[in-house]
């Protein structure tokens, strides 16, 4: 029914499994667990979390007046080891970190809060 391998919901269920010694009788599989155990894994693994010197020099060149496509293509260019690509630089400008620090309003048209790029046409 799902269209997935028996191996692959395996996996998927043996990785997210949820147990806790306060409740036994709660052990098991649960999507809402998963997904916040999901979640918090994408946060801790994040490139300019992990790296604070590549956060620095995004900062610095974002508050030069640099846009995030310029910031990307430029360590592309560059050649950079550690590097982020535009859409990085914009989740870490809308996150909790990037509003704390205001981040958005060096960008070329100020928006505090980001615009879907293509919208549903009528």
């Amino acid at each position: 029914m799902l269209k997935r391998s028996r191996v692959t919901i395996h996996r998927k269920i043996k990785r997210k499994f949820f147990s806790d010694s306060c409740l036994p009788k709660c052990d098991g599989y649960y999507g809402v667990a998963a997904q916040l155990m999901t979640v918090d894994r994408r946060a801790r693994q994040r490139n300019l979390i992990r790296h604070p010197d590549l956060c620095k020099r995004m900062v610095e060149r974002l508050k030069n007046g640099w846009t995030p496509e310029q910031i990307g293509n430029r360590m592309i260019y560059e050649g950079a080891r550690l590097r982020v690509c535009q859409e990085t630089i914009y989740h870490y400008i809308y996150s909790r970190e990037g509003m704390a620090d205001e981040l958005w309003w060096y960008l070329p048209e100020h928006r505090k809060y980001r615009r879907p790029r293509r919208t549903r046409k009528r």
